[in-house]
């Protein structure tokens, strides 16, 4: 019965991912949203014609890079005639100038794993290929989570299938919790309890913190900021109006509450994506993670993962955590669609699927691996699986590259003290009309 539950909650919490999906605006070029009228691209079939395709991946974890080039030996093994250079690149303003660059040059990647928030401007632009034809004729399409498909849509069309699934979720060490006299099944609930938890979990030697109370980033933190503003109630962006808003009342709370555990000496500093979180050395009581953090844990095999507990998240108005999926696209102007297009089928059988699982951190997108996922992961399943539920993501805008830049900013100026929580958003806003009229 209780696998039977948590496999009713797995399909309710994907299915819950339809939130990340979002809404696109209006401003649409005549090419977005047209079917591939070349479906059939060139194929190498048996005249041995070598074949080169290019993957550019956004991410930089080396544990994801490695599953990456696994697969990809694996295949170029078992497809002697095609060779796939793969490369990386960091999220945000590195990807998205990449992608410029590289479209602008006529020098496309054939295949490109990117976030939801590139959607909007690379297929209202008609970089990113009308995959419709392609999906509907794929025998596998109805093992793939509805929501993998539904996340990586826009203006009515497929233009990727999603190949992770991602919800940040509380960590937290009963170790530490039971040290400061806290109760460890206990975690907490809401902003209130989460400043009072942090303030007693925070070990310092003299003013240097050495282990802090909550782990958050002092830069680069929109997926930080983003999930407690939704928590006070925020909207962030006026998705039918396609303008932002937030620089509302509520995101500026939302902003100075978080720039207190900086203000009051409860952080160790660090660049989120960039810098390791002090958590999984063991200098933070608690932070925010998500499936992938853990089997870094895991891997490195920490002697204390035993005492790690898991909540779906805090709440303010309500409960909001980040999430994300990362998506398989493919370039319109590739030449090699229908190898591109065969490589991108060969990731989604379901041993790679798996290996994606388990050894980079992504949630299976096949309904067929439920099952096997639920047993695999006993001690967290259940809370990821709820904190699926109440995960957002990025808007499908096609300025989201600008929204996240700007966010990104005001918030670190306010961990940092240069301006509170309604200036530094204020200023931010500001700045991104003012790029979206150019």
């Amino acid at each position: 019965m209780r696998g039977k539950k948590l496999l009713a909650l797995t399909l309710a919490g994907m299915m819950a991912l339809g939130s990340l999906t979002g809404c696109s605006g209006s401003n649409t070029e005549d090419t977005a949203g047209k079917p591939d009228s070349n479906v059939k691209s060139e194929t190498v079939a048996d005249n041995g014609e070598q074949i080169t395709l290019t993957f550019l991946r956004a991410g930089t974890s080396e544990n994801v890079q490695k599953v990456y080039e696994e697969l990809i030996a694996a295949y170029e093994k078992e497809h002697p005639n095609i060779k796939i250079e793969y490369e990386q690149v960091g999220f945000g303003g590195e990807l998205e100038t990449k992608l410029n660059t590289l479209y602008a040059s006529g020098m496309a990647p054939d295949i490109v794993r990117a976030p939801i928030s590139t959607i909007a401007e690379r297929a209202s632009r008609g970089q990113y290929a009308n995959l419709d034809s392609y999906i509907e004729n794929w025998e596998e399409k109805d093992d793939i989570m509805p929501s993998a498909l539904e996340v990586a849509s826009y203006d009515g069309h497929n233009y990727g299938i999603a190949i992770g699934i991602e919800a940040s979720f509380l960590f937290y060490r009963k170790d530490m919790f039971r040290e400061a006299g806290l109760n460890p099944d206990t975690p907490p609930a809401d902003w209130d309890e989460l400043l009072e938890y942090a303030e007693k979990l925070t070990v310092r030697d003299g003013d240097a913190v050495t282990r802090a109370g909550f782990s958050i980033p002092t830069s680069a933190g929109h997926s930080t900021f983003i999930p407690f503003a939704r928590q006070n109630g925020a909207q962030l962006v006026d998705i039918e109006k396609n303008v932002p808003t937030f620089n509302d009342e509520k995101s500026a709370e939302a902003l100075d509450y978080l720039s207190r555990f900086s203000k009051e000496n409860l952080l160790i500093p660090f660049i989120n994506n960039k810098d390791d979180n002090p958590f999984d050395s063991g200098k933070a009581a608690m932070t925010y993670g998500n499936i992938n953090s853990y089997i870094t844990l895991q891997a490195k095999e920490v002697d204390w993962l035993d005492e790690l507990g898991f909540a779906p998240g805090i709440q303010k108005e309500k409960i909001s955590s980040f999430g994300g999926c990362q998506i398989m696209f493919m370039s319109e102007e590739g030449k090699h669609k229908e190898e591109a297009w065969n490589f991108m089928k060969y990731l989604f059988e379901n041993e790679n699927v798996w290996k994606l699982t388990t050894e980079a951190g992504a949630a299976p997108v096949k309904l067929s691996l439920k099952e096997q996922y639920l047993e695999a992961y006993p001690e967290i399943g259940s809370a990821y699986l709820e904190a699926l539920e109440y995960a957002e993501g990025m808007p499908k805008v096609t300025w989201a590259a600008l929204f996240e830049e700007a966010i990104c900013t005001a918030y670190e100026e306010a961990m940092y003290g240069k301006k509170d929580g309604q200036q530094a958003l204020n200023d931010a806003y500001d700045w991104l009309m003012k790029e979206m009229k150019n």
